[in-house]
């Protein structure tokens, strides 16, 4: 299942009306019990979230007796009895286990991806038989395997990834990292309360190594969402989009921020202009990332580092205690103050020059704000630095307090806000999953994150107020038959 949940229809629900002498017959006995089902439905949908209620295991199984030696071969699945619920509200009830045969192949020599899903069949639409009970229907399911991931109706039981030729399904030896021709049960919806918000993230992609690492950062920010701040979730895959061509906007709306990485030099082409403008304009809040690789500033950045580690280390040699013995006398005593005396001096060059440094990164950082700046005027969005902004504005406050903005690998975030336009200046981006040698602290990735959420709190809360403000097309959900 891609999506989550969807609200129910916009739809009045019709009831019958009951007055003495009504003759109640099938149709309005259908119509009355309609009624509290679909209002059953629409509750379930409003607060709820479809999945797994209880069991339906799925586990490899030798070839049932009675099947025939052609297909006795080791593609076979069980599925164990349990309960599920549907997008749409409906009860999902497996009573008994079903043997299910795999007859999906991999062709071209790839590897192929398969789902199997179950579905609420609605006995109503069923073929009945003449000789049947007819007063007694049972409410069915139908259990199906697809190449493609499951329809919003659908409920996934587990996915294999299926090999190429010979095809023997097996238990992975370790659940959380299952591979070919096993069975992964790692993306199983459970039933559980509906959030208040699906946050969806895109990327622009430049075709380069560095897109690979910004997606999974997305990635890493949008799967901490719902840990951090569980009313909301995040979208479970990142946009990826190249602005070169106008149609893509029909896709990007459907995003909350589209993230993209530039130096302040970035130059758009008209068509490029076009997409972010409109983008701006349906409510989506374009998240950009001062690229600094190469600058003046990653420089300044790097010395200030050296420094600041080169204070610290002096600082610990100074509170360390020199060993002395009876025999040293005043000479010792000499020697320690006159060594002291080195190490003060010292120090206090280097904090001078650690002074110095700052001021010269505080310009550099100043020069790239104002070619931002310009970037979004071009845009019709004036920005102001995040500092100069009320100290109550929800970048700073919500969902998560900050009082001074996070600092990553020594370099202190500086944010600039206007509308639907947000630029920081730091290597926010990095802190928010697995940097390449492990080295980023908990507490580190922690607060970077918590200040992503906040950026992503503002723009969905931004897109939906201007959302709410525009006239929408409301098409009725469409029900498999």
């Amino acid at each position: 299942m891609t999506l989550p949940w969807l609200p129910p229809n916009i739809k009045p629900l019709n009831r019958l009306h009951v007055s003495d002498g009504l003759l109640i017959d099938a149709e309005r006995w259908r119509l009355a019990h309609d009624y509290h089902r679909h209002r059953q439905n629409a509750h379930f949908q409003s607060l709820n979230q479809p999945g797994i209620v209880s069991d339906m295991g799925v586990r490899v199984i030798e070839p049932p007796n009675d099947i025939p030696s052609a297909y006795r071969d080791k593609r076979w699945l069980q599925i164990q009895p349990g309960i599920a619920i549907d997008l749409f509200g409906n009860l999902i009830v497996i009573p008994e286990p079903i043997d299910f045969r795999i007859t999906s192949a991999a062709l071209m020599g790839k590897p192929l991806m398969v789902y199997l899903v179950v579905s609420y069949v609605d006995p109503d639409g069923l073929v009945r038989e003449e000789n049947g009970n007819g007063d007694i229907v049972t409410e069915s399911f139908r259990i199906d395997e697809k190449n493609s991931p499951p329809a919003e109706w659908e409920v996934e039981l587990c996915r294999i990834l299926l090999q190429p030729g010979e095809v023997e399904l097996s238990t992975a030896l370790d659940a959380w990292f299952p591979g070919v021709n096993n069975l992964d049960l790692r993306y199983r919806p459970q039933a559980n309360a509906r959030t208040q918000a699906v946050v969806r993230l895109a990327q622009v992609v430049k075709n380069t190594p560095e897109d690979a690492q910004i997606y999974a950062n997305l990635a890493y920010l949008s799967q901490a969402i719902a840990g951090l701040y569980p009313v909301w979730q995040g979208f479970n895959e990142i946009g990826q989009f190249t602005l070169q061509s106008p149609g893509e906007i029909n896709d990007l709306i459907t995003y909350d921020v589209l993230y993209f990485k530039t130096h302040p030099s970035l130059s758009l082409s008209p068509g490029e202009f076009d997409i972010l403008s409109q983008y701006i304009e349906m409510g989506g809040v374009l998240l950009v990332e001062a690229s600094i690789k190469g600058s003046k500033v990653e420089e300044l950045i790097g010395l200030q580092h050296q420094l600041q580690e080169a204070i610290a280390r002096m600082e610990i040699s100074l509170n360390v205690p020199n060993e002395t013995n009876e025999t040293s006398g005043k000479t010792a005593s000499a020697s320690r103050n006159e060594q002291l005396a080195n190490y003060l001096e010292i120090h206090k060059s280097l904090e001078e020059e650690l002074i110095s440094i700052k001021s010269a990164l505080s310009e550099e950082i100043n020069t790239l704000s104002s070619a931002f700046k310009k970037f979004a005027r071009d845009l019709g969005i004036p920005l102001e630095d995040l500092d100069s902004l009320s100290r109550n504005h929800p970048l700073r406050t919500q969902p998560f307090l900050f009082s001074a903005l996070p600092t990553v690998n020594g370099q202190a975030l500086k944010i600039l806000a206007g509308g639907g336009i947000i630029i920081f200046i730091g290597n926010l981006s990095a802190a928010w999953g697995l940097d390449e040698k492990l080295s980023l602290g908990r507490e580190t990735i922690r607060t970077a994150q918590e200040m992503g959420i906040n950026i992503l709190h503002y723009a969905r809360t931004r897109r939906k107020l201007t959302q709410l403000q525009k006239a929408k097309e409301f098409p009725i959900t469409q029900v498999p038959d």
